[in-house]
């Protein structure tokens, strides 16, 4: 049996108002087409569904019992397809994104705070990640997409340069080297090295920038968490070297920051995504207020455009 679901919104509009000329206006029809289209419900059904009089227009006990069988169905479907609607344009639906830790310590929760201000039917997944893991999730669709460090050319991937982030030597105030306005890395390298884990792209950044010193060397310290490489500066345990993205949220008390070079370590963070992926209209509205708030949402340092 084929209803059409414009007849049944049309039964339950007759039988709501019980007038032809009213409901034929609440379905934006003219009403002779409207009666037709209630004729041929009765006919596919072969049961009459009203009683009409001049001056009245009565559900039979068949319309009754129809009426309580399509009423939920079809206010289930006027539901489903405003929130479609809203899915379209962005205003509901879920996003997944991961991002390196640095960037979720003030950066992205800003955002996040202006992007649910704006769109609070969305839900949206953090995933704190070290570098290679933030990429594979991506790869493996996982998440929407990423905040990360895409080196070199991946044909899975591209990458959407949102700004430069600087890593930065932190030393407890008071420390010999803090007399200094820039420390070179074989300085660095001479002091007890507290380090993020291996994983990290901080810890392979400097790495990285220390053998190309000749000043490899393994840390005295390493530890997992940022706050926790900052205290032990504090204490006077040694240096680490932070990215100053997050080092900006950081109480820095007792610190003190000095930026190293030459060359200075620095590292582009990007939006990555899937090459062959299209972001949904949610993820796509977050994106563009990622790129278009860095001036609100990053420390004044890192607010101009990446370059």
């Amino acid at each position: 049996m084929n209803f059409k679901l414009r007849q049944l919104q049309g039964l339950l509009a007759l039988a709501r108002t019980g007038s032809f000329s009213r409901a034929a206006a609440d379905s934006s029809m003219t009403q002779p087409a409207f009666s037709q289209m209630i004729r041929e419900l009765e006919t596919t059904l072969d049961v009459r569904l009203f009683d009409r009089t001049t001056r009245r227009v009565d559900l039979t006990d068949a319309g009754r019992t129809l009426v309580g069988l399509v009423q939920r169905p079809v206010d289930e479907l006027a539901d489903a397809w405003l929130d479609l609607r809203d899915v379209a344009a962005g205003t509901r639906g879920r996003i997944a994104l991961a991002l390196l830790p640095s960037a979720a310590f003030g950066f992205v929760t800003r955002a996040l705070a202006a992007y649910q201000a704006l769109h609070p039917l969305v839900q949206v997944t953090l995933r704190e990640e070290q570098n290679d893991v933030l990429l594979q999730k991506v790869r493996d669709r996982e998440v929407d997409f990423g905040i990360g460090i895409l080196a070199g050319r991946d044909p899975e991937l591209e990458a959407t340069d949102l700004f430069v982030d600087e890593l930065v030597a932190v030393l407890a105030s008071g420390h010999p080297l803090a007399a200094r306005t820039t420390l070179s890395w074989k300085a660095v390298a001479g002091e007890p090295l507290i380090l993020l884990p291996r994983p990290s792209s901080v810890r392979q950044l400097v790495e990285a920038s220390l053998a190309r010193h000749r000043a490899a060397r393994e840390p005295a310290f390493e530890v997992a968490n940022m706050l926790t490489a900052a205290s032990m500066a504090r204490s006077g345990l040694g240096i680490t070297v932070l990215p100053w993205l997050a080092l900006a949220e950081m109480r820095q008390e007792g610190l003190e920051v000095r930026r190293i070079g030459v060359p200075r370590p620095l590292r582009r963070v990007s939006i990555v995504c899937r090459a062959d992926r299209r972001p949904s209209p949610a993820a796509s509205a977050f994106l563009a207020l990622l790129e278009d708030g860095r001036t609100r949402f990053l420390p004044q340092a890192l607010a101009a455009p990446a370059s």
